[in-house]
Formats: structure tokens, sequence, C-alpha cells
């Protein structure tokens, strides 16, 4: 038998093991729950590799006149957002005062690769169907370049507007 402070000293020490494995234990257990909720709020975020697009874009030089190849005083309203495409109604102004009215969406693939669909008014009696295709970029200061080019029936515009909040 040992004597009586061996005793004392062995169960104090065990209760020390005891209590140190039940804090690792826990620590371990935190860590795992932490990182399964963080995981799971990355992959139900609605823009898994992209900041958040949704809201009113409009041009930063807004209410200035474009030239008769071009178009300005863009608007797009992101209604919807996912992983990889963004969607909205659109406008804008261009030349010769035709306006565009429609949809666009967008790819979001680094860039966002855009198209907008709709009808132009304006220059004529009559609506006609326009096309506009175009590349964004989002900018450091949390603006979006857009290089575009668009068809309507009183020909081809193109250009480069800055959209911002």
């Amino acid at each position: 038998m040992w004597p009586a402070p061996c005793k004392l000293e062995y169960r104090m020490t065990m209760q020390r093991t005891l209590f140190a494995a039940q804090i690792i234990s826990l620590a371990l257990l935190t860590q795992a729950c932490f990182s399964v909720e963080y995981q799971e709020t990355l992959k139900n975020s609605p823009s898994n590799s992209a900041q958040s697009l949704l809201g009113d874009w409009r041009s930063a030089n807004a209410g200035s006149f474009p030239t008769p190849q071009s178009c300005g005083d863009l608007k797009w309203n992101v209604t919807s957002q996912d992983a990889t495409h963004i969607a909205g109604n659109f406008e804008a102004t261009c030349g010769g005062g035709v306006k565009l009215v429609g949809t666009a969406r967008g790819v979001i693939d680094g860039n966002l690769l855009i198209e907008a669909t709709g009808n132009a008014t304006g220059l004529v009696p009559f609506t006609c169907p326009f096309t506009l295709n175009g590349t964004g970029v989002l900018q450091a200061d949390s603006s979006i370049q857009v290089d575009y080019t668009a068809d309507t029936c009183v020909g081809r515009v193109s250009g480069t507007e800055i959209l911002r909040r």
C-alpha cells in the first residue's frame, strides 16, 4: 500500500488528466461544429463567389449627353442573384434621344458577361427591339466598368460606362 500522500497525489494527477482531456475534447468538438457551420454558410450564401450586386446601378455621369454612336444614363436594377447569375430591369438613353428599356442578365465569371434585350423608342415613330452585349469589370472602388455594343433599328452604338450604386 502506498502511504497517504502518494494516494492523494495520484488522485489529483488523475483528476487533472481527466479535466485536461475534457477541455481538449470540448475544444475539438467546438472547432468541428464551427467548421461545419462555416461551410454551410458559404454554401448557402446568395453569392458564393461574388459580392452582392443586388440593387440599383446607374451611370456615374448620369445626365451626360451621349454621342450619336453611344449610350449614356445606363440604369440597371439588379433584382436577383445567385452564385453565377444576376438579372434585373435595364434602361439607357442613346444618341438622338433613343431610349432603351428592357431586362438585363449577367453571368458572373470573374467579370460580368452582360446581355440586355428590350425595346428602343424615340427617334422613329415606332418601337423596335434592341440587343446590348457587354463585359462588366468590378473595380476596386465597388463600381462596374461596362464596355458594351448594342444593335437597334437606328443602328449600332457602343461605348464604356461606369456604373455606381
